[in-house]
């Protein structure tokens, strides 16, 4: 190859980056791509622990204030710990990573999604 095709190979790959990266949501695409399982650096995990799991509807959801997976766990089980539950027999948990907004069909809010539920 000479030099010329590598310019244009190298540009038509960044055009093809640019355009996958800006259709929807640039860093729900990025935090998908790379950071699997886990939250990315940019987004905060939400603990929602269920004491009693017989009680579906009886949630305790934590701010959005985790960094990562293992500090939500940490959190959960330090609360499971408090109700007397230390090893998750009568309750259970969710990690939830990275809550992205929606917009309606007016530009407005319309809810969103968390990017990735875990245990």
């Amino acid at each position: 190859m000479n030099k010329r095709m590598w310019r244009r190979a190298i540009l038509a790959t960044g055009i093809a980056v640019l355009a996958a990266v800006s259709y929807g949501n640039p860093e729900r695409y990025i935090a998908d791509l790379i950071w699997t399982d886990d939250a990315a650096p940019w987004e905060k995990v939400t603990a929602v622990y269920t004491p009693d799991a017989t009680k579906p509807n009886d949630l305790e959801i934590s701010e959005a204030e985790f960094s990562d997976i293992s500090a939500c766990r940490a959190y959960v089980h330090e609360r499971a710990t408090e109700n007397g539950d230390p090893d998750l027999e009568k309750g259970s948990f969710e990690c939830a990573i990275g809550f992205y907004p929606t917009k309606g069909p007016d530009n407005a809010p319309d809810g969103g999604a968390y990017r990735l539920i875990l245990k």
